[in-house]
């Protein structure tokens, strides 16, 4: 199932900031969402976005409500909303993505998110393990055969792993929070892409960064970490770990359906990566 991307409403968009005109569009393939970088009269630059499923302009419509404030300037500025467009237009920021990684970008990367994370208090879930368990189980129901017995087996017995871990914190994270979503200007660095944000614990937000650039790379996760201000501990390493069993099995199910194939595949990578044991 491919779902086929949601035209924004231009009229909304001129009724919000005046006569305008699309410069580019930047939206993802195969994301369910449009995404229009917008001039107005002014020259300024703006941001129409508009998502195809309900769940994810409501989770990103609330992070910019309760969370994305938090990280100002650094991350765009929620100028407008329509519930029922599913629309969204948000101020411009500088930057452009960086390549190359960097210790100073990693260092910059982990102090806004640590702003990021310090934008709400949650009270401790002391069923979180069970809800990561129900919540696998959601996402195995939906997957009409993708994974195979020993992925699915593998998936289980991480996420059963975290019943013995004291349940962490939980406190906004982004859960796409890569240098693929941080724009550097200078000695700038702002994050976009709210879409997925959610509470969770806080390494949540460091799987895709542990299992990626920071392989090989012990002095881009050191940088992350003074930026950001923590060290990781025993149990926060269990729970990026065994929980990272559930982001790539989600993330493939959903990538797969959705028609991204090349991220389903290099998703299947990192599983068997876990599998093997392949990372440290």
């Amino acid at each position: 199932m491919t779902d086929t991307p949601a035209a924004i409403d231009l009229s909304y968009v001129e009724a919000v900031l005046g006569p305008c005109t699309v410069v580019r569009e930047h939206s993802w393939p195969h994301r369910g969402a449009t995404v229009l970088e917008i001039g107005d009269a002014s020259g300024r630059r703006w941001f129409a976005k508009r998502h195809q499923r309900r769940e994810q302009y409501d989770r990103e419509l609330s992070a910019y409500l309760r969370w994305v404030p938090a990280l100002r300037p650094n991350a765009p500025e929620l100028h407008a909303y329509d519930d029922e467009r599913r629309t969204l237009v948000l101020s411009a920021v500088p930057g452009r993505v960086v390549p190359d990684h960097t210790p100073g970008l990693h260092r910059l990367g982990g102090t806004l998110l640590r702003r990021l994370h310090d934008a709400e208090e949650f009270t401790p879930d002391p069923d979180y393990a069970a809800a990561k368990e129900a919540e696998l189980e959601e996402w195995l129901a939906r997957s009409d055969g993708l994974l195979d017995p020993a992925e699915t087996a593998f998936a289980r017995s991480e996420i059963r792993c975290l019943q013995g871990l004291p349940s962490p914190p939980t406190v906004p994270c982004h859960r796409d929070y890569s240098p693929r979503n941080w724009l550097l200007d200078g000695r700038n660095l702002y994050a976009i892409d709210f879409e997925w944000a959610r509470p969770d614990a806080w390494v949540a937000d460091l799987g895709k960064l542990f299992f990626g650039p920071w392989q090989g790379r012990p002095d881009l996760r050191d940088a992350f970490l003074e930026g950001y201000g923590h060290m990781l501990t025993g149990d926060d390493l269990g729970h990026l770990v065994h929980g990272h069993a559930l982001t790539v099995t989600w993330q493939l199910i959903w990538s797969t359906q959705h028609g991204n194939l090349s991220f389903a595949a290099g998703t299947r990578e990192v599983l068997h990566g876990l599998m093997q044991r392949a990372y440290s």
